[in-house]
């Protein structure tokens, strides 16, 4: 490292007495060059051995000594860095820096209460008490205390409404604990407070968002970049909002006014790829896709993208290999193995779609769409009676789910058993009447079944 940048003529000469065995004489400041040079290079064996020099020809240099105990606490000797800071606090007891590096020696320690207690020490008499305010946060959320993470991250932002760690660990606390409403309150009162902190906006719109209110977010987004027209995360987070709106042409401009001078952005481009999906633009999707692939092999959702595109394009011999491959890397994934089921059922690949089908039942038996879509693959192969095998499975699975049951009653209707098909339904109107219209969609046959429409007719 050290042909990098120039050596220190401090360095030098503190070298050369030691390679002849003489003493040498530094001041202060002098010394703590020759040791941030050495920490700097990465050599903390000689960085300590400098250090332990320097505190013998100052013994009462406070600098020398926080330095001295930090250099022990990198090297794992914590004990040690500990019982000189308990020394030299007896020569500056208002010196906030000696707390300060015991608070993140016992947090290093995992002691998190140690390091609150003497955290709390330093707040007295500190230039930016708000920094210290989130130390303590931060060893209260590793105390698993959130209550306590938030109170502090909340005075922090009182004393300085612009520190940008205080805002992003309280926008974490709110989404690890799913504190939606609470996140919006919090960072509305931080917009009070100052109405031109770009951070504070963006992470309303991310809490609005969260809270499914995507016009209030996007205003939130908007008023970020009023702010900071450079806001990359705001550009991104706008074109979220929008795709969610079904807004996809104004959301793939959002997202490329993220990062705009970084083309390998794969996230940027993954959701670009998206937008152009549902616009069923599959050429340009695919043009996306295959990007993110090649600058990430492994990203599944690339893959299985590419594999979407080329099904909706007819080639599903192609997007069944896609598929597989992408599910090399996520092969726990419930709805690639749904979309991989049913792309072998286009193909008219009866076991391969039963065996995908019945991977994703496996790993996550709750999952209703999993048993509609897969009893759904079975009717359209040809196979009306393994799906209702399946549904009676389901129902048994998960007793109480209505489109199940619904599921049931078309089949049976559509295959000429209207009796079976009237019970099943008169079940599942009974559970739940709102879901009725979701039949059609998902068997759209039923539109010309005289059995179904007269029996709708008896429940109402």
């Amino acid at each position: 490292m050290e042909e990098n940048f120039d050596i220190p003529w401090q360095v030098t000469k503190y070298e050369g007495a030691n390679s002849k065995g003489r003493p040498v004489y530094f001041d202060v400041d002098d010394f703590e060059e020759i040791v941030e040079h050495y920490v700097f290079s990465n050599l903390f064996e000689e960085a300590i051995a400098a250090a332990h020099y320097a505190c013998k020809l100052h013994p009462s240099s406070v600098p020398l000594i926080l330095l001295k105990a930090q250099l022990l606490a990198n090297l794992n000797q914590e004990d040690d860095a500990l019982i000189l800071l308990s020394k030299v606090e007896s020569l500056e007891p208002n010196n906030n820096d000696i707390y300060l590096t015991k608070g993140a020696i016992y947090s290093q320690l995992q002691d998190y209460k140690k390091a609150i207690e003497e955290y709390n020490k330093a707040i007295g008499t500190a230039d930016d008490p708000d920094y210290i305010y989130c130390n303590i946060a931060l060893e209260y959320e590793n105390l698993g205390n959130f209550d306590k993470t938030l109170e502090y991250l909340d005075k922090a932002l009182n004393v300085n409404p612009d520190n940008d760690l205080a805002i992003y660990e309280a926008a974490y606390c709110f989404d690890l604990l799913s504190l939606t409403e609470e996140g919006i309150a919090f960072f509305q009162k931080l917009i009070e407070r100052n109405p031109y902190n770009a951070e504070a906006w963006f992470n309303l719109g991310v809490s609005f968002i969260n809270a499914g209110l995507y016009e209030n977010a996007l205003e939130a987004f908007d008023y970020s970049l009023i702010i900071n027209k450079n806001h990359d995360q705001s550009w991104f987070h706008k074109g979220y909002a929008l795709s969610l709106l079904d807004r996809h042409l104004e959301a793939i401009s959002a997202y490329e006014s993220s990062s705009p001078d970084d083309d390998n952005d794969v996230m940027k481009l993954f959701y670009i790829g998206e937008c152009y999906e549902k616009l069923d633009d599959y050429a340009n999707a695919l043009q996306y896709y295959r990007k993110c692939s090649q600058l990430d092999p492994e990203m599944a959702d690339a893959w299985i993208g590419i594999g979407v595109c080329e099904m909706e394009l007819g080639n599903a011999q192609d997007a069944v290999k896609f598929m597989e491959h992408g599910l090399m890397f996520d092969n726990d994934n419930v709805n690639y193995l749904c979309l991989l089921g049913n792309t072998y059922s286009m193909i008219n690949d009866q076991e391969s779609a039963q065996k995908a089908y019945e991977q994703a039942l496996e790993i996550d038996p709750s999952d209703e769409e999993s048993w509609l879509e897969y009893a759904e693959a079975l009717y359209n192969l040809g196979d009306p009676a393994g799906a209702i095998e399946l549904l009676s499975r389901g129902i048994e699975a998960l007793p109480g789910f209505s489109s199940i049951l619904y599921a049931m009653a078309a089949i049976h209707f559509l295959i000429g058993k209207p009796d079976e098909g009237g019970f099943c339904l008169e079940e599942a109107w009974a559970t739940d009447p709102e879901n009725l219209d979701n039949i059609i969609k998902r068997f759209p046959k039923l539109k010309d079944n005289n059995d179904y429409f007269e029996a709708i007719d008896r429940l109402k």
